[in-house]
């Protein structure tokens, strides 16, 4: 479909295509809708499913709880083949370093891909975020109180496939932490001359930690305070997304 099948698929007019892309990798969809979309103005779903529309100050902009790779880099190329500028692909992951720690923020640099979408995109072994849109990410993150990381990280496809050999040898090869969707969003857009930036907060802390274990009281509010911090550090990019092509 080239751009003009796709706006008409959408129901997008010129003027509204969104300035920024937010993607957030999530298990819990619905509870994501409650908590998010009453951050934007004139909210409506667009034509294709889970991919919200709506003003962020004024500016047009798109969201979407996309959980996993190969969802998370549908809206990027479609957006993108529309004219989006940039992307900023949220949500939580797995610490891998001693000092990246539950609820912390990790702002990608660069993302080995384990995940199996960004070859369609013509990506092999590592896909990277636009420098300047990871920094703007990054500090505003920190702006609103959060410890923020810098650096490598690692995107695999299976969440519930990650044996203690391959956390240790993530880990060994200095990775910050582990996602499902960075590296395909940064494969993804690339291939479409999109500015990409991760913003990640830390759920867990691997190795030795589960997903599943219980938290502390402290380490809940921390994880629920990162998650606000990262989606509206996210949202403050719009006003500055870059010129649509």
């Amino acid at each position: 479909m080239n751009r003009e099948q796709w706006l008409s698929l959408l129901g997008l007019a010129e003027q509204d295509v969104p300035r920024l892309l937010v993607l957030e990798g999530t298990w819990w969809r619905a509870r994501a809708e409650r908590t998010r979309l009453p951050a934007l103005t004139d909210v409506r779903e667009l034509g294709m499913p889970d991919l919200w529309w709506g003003r962020s100050a004024g500016v047009p902009v798109a969201w979407c709880p996309a959980y996993g790779a190969a969802r998370a880099v549908e809206p990027v190329q479609v957006l993108g083949l529309c004219g989006t500028p940039a992307v900023v692909q949220t949500g939580s992951c797995g610490g891998l370093q001693p000092g990246v720690r539950t609820g912390d923020v990790v702002a990608s640099t660069r993302a080995t891909i384990g995940e199996g979408a960004s070859r369609y995109y013509g990506a092999t072994g590592a896909s990277a975020a636009d420098p300047a849109l990871a920094e703007r990410a990054a500090t505003a993150a920190q702006a609103r109180g959060a410890r923020v990381h810098r650096g490598p990280t690692v995107s695999t496809d299976s969440l519930l496939r990650q044996p203690d050999d391959l956390v240790a040898q993530w880990a060994a090869g200095g990775h910050l932490c582990v996602d499902m969707e960075a590296s395909a969003v940064f494969s993804a857009a690339a291939a479409y001359g999109v500015r990409a930036a991760s913003l990640l907060f830390v759920w867990d802390e691997l190795p030795g930690r589960s997903w599943t274990d219980a938290f502390s009281p402290a380490e809940a509010a921390a994880q629920a305070r990162a998650s606000e911090v990262v989606f509206a550090a996210a949202l403050s990019l719009a006003a500055d997304s870059g010129d649509s092509r």
